[in-house]
């Protein structure tokens, strides 16, 4: 049986924001905006890593240390959308988008 969907309380969705941060930093990736939703997250990190990587290990982090607290088999879809920006504007939209733009939906 498929567990339900997925609606993050504010502190699941505050502790995956603070472990995105911590991983992050470990990682010393420059992390230029997070916006984590009930549903779904948005990050924009500045690495040389790939994105498909970024999110794979972002998924696997967050997971664990949800796991850590709650109980449940999965968190997050099997996919996830992640690309690279190739320019300043396409960066700085990014950014704005993922910090301020959620709101207004």
């Amino acid at each position: 049986m498929k567990e339900t969907v997925v609606h993050l309380a504010q502190p699941q969705r505050a502790l995956v924001e603070h472990t995105i941060r911590e991983h992050c930093e470990i990682r010393d990736w420059t992390l230029l905006a997070v916006n984590c939703r009930s549903n779904h997250v948005h990050v924009v990190v500045h690495c040389k890593s790939s994105p498909h990587e970024v999110l794979r290990q972002l998924k696997q982090w967050t997971t664990r240390r949800l796991n850590e607290q709650y109980q449940r088999r999965t968190w997050w879809s099997e996919r996830g959308s992640g690309r690279y920006l190739y320019d300043q504007t396409s960066l700085e939209s990014a950014v704005v988008y993922v910090r301020d733009a959620q709101d207004r939906k």
